[in-house]
């Protein structure tokens, strides 16, 4: 009755939300949430379906739909699939420095940065609440492709200059200046020119950003 009254005082055209104005046996209501991200809808969700249970009577079908739920598909594919790529990635990465080297330990080292940079990438997600979506899923496989250079660089700068002064002192300290060198300096110029993702009014896109 008292949503009956309600539906009268809007009037007008009410087509989308109920069936009839006077006594509807359909209605629909919509649901905003202020806060984004799909941990926050399914909470939402669960929510509903448990307050329908318990308030609705058994003559009452309710069913909970929109774009909510092909928002968490698109996010499970995307997020699924960019995991299950990092691992593929990490994987041919390790076996083509094994091959590459002869030897395993060389396939291991190489892997190492690239393990380390995806888990702190996920533990600095995790700290300032970044949420896993369509667009930071995607900041692991680019770990890999832009971490696998400095990688491939440093190995081989290591064993030129190893090979070059039979193991003497110094060697390693030759390999810094070196090839350490430019790979710092190519991995700050490529930090800032991502880093001015951090300015976009899109919040997917400026997270992205400071993540790379």
């Amino acid at each position: 009755s008292l949503i009956s009254n309600y539906l009268v005082l809007l009037s007008g055209d009410i087509g989308s939300y109920a069936n009839d104005p006077l006594e509807p046996t359909a209605i629909r209501m919509s649901v905003q949430l202020r806060t984004t991200g799909q941990i926050d809808t399914d909470a939402a969700i669960a929510l509903i379906d448990d307050y329908v249970q318990a308030k609705f009577p058994p003559t009452v079908s309710v069913s909970t739909g929109g774009l909510t739920f092909v928002e968490r598909s698109l996010n499970q594919l995307v997020v699924q699939s960019q995991l299950v790529s990092v691992i593929i990635s990490i994987a041919m990465v390790f076996l083509i420095l094994s091959v590459s080297w002869g030897s395993v330990w060389a396939g291991l080292i190489g892997i190492a940065p690239l393990a380390i940079s995806i888990l702190f990438n996920f533990a600095v997600m995790a700290a300032t609440g970044i949420k896993l979506n369509i667009g930071t899923a995607l900041v692991a496989s680019l770990a890999v492709g832009i971490g696998i250079d400095y990688t491939i660089h440093y190995l081989a700068a290591y064993n030129r200059e190893y090979v070059a002064h039979n193991g003497a002192d110094g060697f390693l300290w030759r390999t810094f200046i070196t090839s350490g060198k430019a790979i710092m300096i190519n991995a700050v110029s490529v930090g800032c020119g991502f880093a001015v993702l951090i300015l976009s009014g899109f919040n997917m896109l400026a997270q992205f950003g400071f993540l790379i």
